[in-house]
């Protein structure tokens, strides 16, 4: 038999925080920390046999909204089913590189602001080495001050009542 744990908490993992409310921080539970990214070219396409053959595909993404090691947050064009199976493309221009891989949805909630408006986590699957070294690089310029001052910048030029 196992020893009781006091109430409220679960064993933590080797290595792992342990939870010990019923609230916590969903950034707590993540293995990598998520950034904002822009400028990203995302294409989301469901996998399934007509897809593979190149019959019916079509981009379900609207535009990546954050990204890790771990998976990506997209808007998308409509509700997505927790468990699909989907192929992602992010192109990031800056890098003039393309990240290419499987995922799979883990979430997806209607926008508070929109509820024609969706948004699904995506875990990668399988996500080769050299892609997993390009968003640490990713991370390094999103999380910048040069890029932080660069998109205020462009923020506030695009928004002419912040210029007055």
């Amino acid at each position: 038999m196992s020893e009781s744990n006091s109430a409220g908490s679960t064993p933590a993992p080797a290595g792992k925080k342990e939870i010990t409310s019923a609230k916590f921080n969903r950034a707590d539970l993540r293995q990598h920390a998520r950034f904002k990214i822009e400028e990203a070219r995302t294409q989301m396409f469901l996998q399934g046999f007509l897809s593979r053959i190149g019959i019916g595909r079509k981009n379900e993404a609207r535009v990546a909204i954050n990204l890790s090691e771990g998976g990506i947050m997209v808007s998308t064009l409509g509700k997505l089913k927790p468990g699909t199976r989907v192929k992602l493309r992010i192109e990031m221009e800056k890098f003039k590189d393309v990240i290419e891989t499987d995922g799979v949805v883990r979430w997806c909630y209607a926008s508070a602001r929109n509820a024609s408006e969706y948004y699904a986590g995506i875990q990668f699957q399988k996500l080769a080495a050299p892609h997993v070294s390009k968003i640490a690089q990713m991370r390094a310029w999103f999380t910048s001050p040069e890029f932080k001052q660069k998109s205020a910048t462009r923020r506030r030029m695009a928004d002419p009542e912040l210029l007055k």
